[in-house]
Formats: structure tokens, C-alpha cells, sequence
């Protein structure tokens, strides 16, 4: 799923142009089709790729029984750091759109939801480590 989810992002990535002279003339925002709205829309591409190839390694290292393991922290913060990043570049769409708002608060509440579950990732390794140690 994540390969078809990269494919997906490469082939909207392409086709974003048409896509937004699509939901312009569908919407009747014509504010979508200015050059910014385009370079954020391109931008946020780039950690949504980071983030889908962490989340396969993650994915790949739960299938193999390795959870807590330092690699399964860096993956998880490295997705939450995407997601901030998804949310920063959304505050420069909310310029055009107002829905840019909504997308950037719901990216920034993922991001801190990984942040959590990062932090639990790496207090069950450090427990797991003492008991390594203590049989």
C-alpha cells in the first residue's frame, strides 16, 4: 500500500496543474490556480514522499517483530517532523484558501499524536532494554 500510495503521490504531483484548473472551474476559486498555491501544494509533496518511506520502514520492521527498536523512534519522528512541516506550509495556503487552516490544524494534531506515540516507542525500549540486562 505505501508503494501505491508514492505511486499516487508521484502521478497527483504531475497532474496537479490540471487538477487544480479542474477544481477551480468546478468550485469557482479562482484564487487555486495562482503560482504560490501551486509551489505549496508541490512543496508539501516533498515531506509527504519522507514520511511514506518512513512509514514503510516502520511497517517492514513491525511485520519482521522488531517494534521497539531505536530505527521505529527515528521513523516516527521523522513522519511527525513531516507532518509539522505539512502543516507550516499550509499556513501560506491559507492565504488563497481558507481550508488551508483546517489542513494545516489537522496535520500539526498527527504530527503531536506521533510525537506521543514516538515517546512511548522509546520509554518501552528503555524498558525493554533493563529487562534485557536484568535476565
Amino acid at each position: 500500500m505505501v508503494i501505491a500510495f508514492l505511486c499516487i503521490l508521484g502521478a497527483g504531483s504531475l497532474a496537479l496543474p490540471w487538477l487544480l484548473r479542474w477544481y477551480s472551474a468546478y468550485s469557482g476559486n479562482q484564487a487555486l490556480l495562482h503560482p504560490p498555491v501551486l509551489a505549496v501544494l508541490w512543496a508539501c509533496a516533498i515531506p509527504a514522499c519522507i514520511a511514506l518511506i518512513q512509514l514503510g520502514r516502520l511497517l517492514r520492521n513491525i511485520a519482521a517483530d522488531r517494534v521497539f527498536t531505536t530505527e521505529n523512534i527515528q521513523s516516527l519522528r521523522h513522519i511527525s517532523w513531516c507532518c509539522y512541516g505539512v502543516a507550516f506550509l499550509f499556513l501560506f495556503f491559507l492565504f488563497y484558501y481558507i481550508l488551508g487552516l483546517l489542513i494545516a490544524i489537522i496535520a500539526a494534531f498527527m504530527g503531536l499524536i506521533l510525537r506521543v506515540v514516538k515517546n512511548v516507542f522509546a520509554q518501552a525500549l528503555a524498558i525493554k532494554e533493563e529487562n534485557d540486562l536484568t535476565v
